[in-house]
């Protein structure tokens, strides 16, 4: 049976355009139904090329978090935890302004444009891609310049360390270039890509940085700790380009769009109020621990929070490889397809996350001495963040099924009530629980996080789909 809910809109579309180019009746049929089979075909048979794609998207994932780990690991040998701190603090400055910047549109992105390449609407799928580019690349440069203009006064007068301002500066590009590189990859996924894009997105650019980094500690007498900031910004750059190209050819071979699609800025904004919200949090928590203590110990908390990241590569991965499948569920009524996918996603991350996060339980002081004895310090974070990233793990990309569904509003409440809780009480534990107490925070906004939005999955309706602008 046909949901009208989901078939009406691709219905009316599919005959306009067929009466539109003059075929009448007969070849409007032939466009709807081949549209309808095509769509619902891709949502009943795609749970193995699912389970394919989250176990080659893992793969490669698990590479670029191998690879940030030997990267921060370099900066960490060489340079020491001070640096870390500062280096960190910049970087995290910058991702805040660029998931600022790309607003979500990667998301909205696969949401639109999947089904518009599963029913062969290539010229709209063009259009939509090529406008959300031109406006997440307007909105990267604005934010860029306004991160390095502001870099020196606010490490000198705001944070009182005015060694900061160099690497707020120099990883300013990164607000123009993570979002571009995001855009083109989500493009890539829609078209059921998954190698390139997720070689693009962590793997290529910081095994440039790695690579450079090394050669600086050869052929350098005494490393410059600012090398890291820029081969981290040149590696990305590549990385870009190469996106652009590989894009450049699948556009190339579609119509060329006769009219400008317009940006859902709106449904973007919404989708993107909850990420800018976590990434807020993370960014603020760092703040309070060096206003609170030092720069030291915000590198200390910060290769914590690295370690765990490679069991929470296994949500985000799983998140962006399922995120197409979700979407064509949502769209075709599939209530069933729609769960199973989030409960192989949790079930199958869970196998996989589970030996990074017992190693992290039971060796903390192990793991983080790997690093440098300074970093030992840090233990009882990483067993707080490590349990907070298992059940993250564990409930699966419910946060993506959400905004599937049109459900923004929900997941932006949830995101907001966890991060306001968890970073009240990792300021309030700071002064006597050092950054053992910033860990607790994220792991009470985790469990949060994660359990309400479960509920709201599974218990909840959700909401019909909105036109926005």
């Amino acid at each position: 049976m046909i949901d009208k809910g989901w078939s009406a809109p691709l219905f009316s579309g599919l005959l306009d355009r067929s009466f539109a180019a003059g075929h009448g009746p007969t070849g409007s049929r032939w466009q709807y139904w081949r549209g309808v089979f095509r769509l619902t075909s891709s949502v009943k048979l795609g749970t193995k090329k699912l389970t394919a794609d989250l176990i080659v998207g893992l793969a490669l994932r698990a590479l670029g978090a191998a690879c940030s780990f030997v990267f921060a690991w370099l900066i960490a040998r060489y340079f020491g935890a001070r640096v870390v701190g500062l280096y960190q603090i910049g970087y995290t400055t910058a991702t805040l302004l660029a998931t600022v910047a790309v607003l979500s549109m990667d998301i909205v992105l696969v949401r639109k444009v999947t089904p518009l390449i599963a029913t062969e609407q290539l010229e709209e799928a063009s259009a939509t891609f090529r406008s959300t580019r031109r406006f997440t690349f307007t909105l990267g440069i604005a934010l860029a310049c306004l991160g390095a203009s502001l870099a020196f006064p606010f490490a000198t007068f705001v944070m009182d360390e005015p060694e900061l301002g160099p690497y707020i500066a120099l990883l300013s590009p990164v607000v123009l270039l993570l979002p571009l590189l995001r855009i083109q990859n989500a493009f890539l996924r829609s078209l059921g890509k998954v190698i390139v894009p997720q070689s693009l997105e962590g793997v290529l650019y910081v095994s440039i940085a790695i690579v450079g980094l090394f050669a600086v500690a050869i052929l350098a007498s005494e490393p410059q700790p600012l090398s890291a900031p820029v081969l981290l910004v040149a590696g990305m750059i590549v990385s870009v380009v190469i996106g652009f190209i590989v894009t450049s050819r699948h556009l190339n071979a579609w119509p060329k769009p006769r009219r400008i699609t317009g940006v859902e800025k709106r449904s973007g904004a919404a989708i993107a109020a909850a990420p800018v919200i976590t990434q807020s949090g993370n960014w603020l928590i760092l703040l309070a621990i060096t206003t609170v203590m030092n720069a030291t110990d915000a590198g200390v908390f910060r290769i914590a929070v690295l370690v765990c990241m490679l069991m929470e590569l296994v949500n985000t991965s799983f998140a962006t490889m399922a995120g197409p499948y979700l979407a064509r569920a949502a769209k075709a009524g599939e209530t069933g397809q729609f769960r199973k996918t989030i409960m192989i996603a949790g079930t199958v991350g869970l196998v996989i996350a589970s030996p990074v996060g017992l190693i992290a339980l039971a060796v903390p002081e192990w793991v983080l001495g790997l690093f440098g004895p300074e970093f030992t310090s840090g233990a009882l974070a990483l067993q707080f963040l490590a349990v907070g990233q298992l059940f993250n793990v564990l409930a699966g990309p419910v946060g993506i099924a959400l905004i599937m569904q049109n459900r923004e509003r929900t997941v932006l409440q949830v995101e907001g009530l966890a991060t306001v809780l968890g970073l009240a009480l990792a300021v309030w534990l700071l002064p006597a629980w050092g950054v053992a107490g910033a860990g607790l925070g994220l792991l009470v906004a985790s469990l949060i996080r994660n359990s309400l939005n479960w509920s709201f999955v599974w218990f909840a309706r959700p909401q019909p789909e909105t036109v926005s602008s």
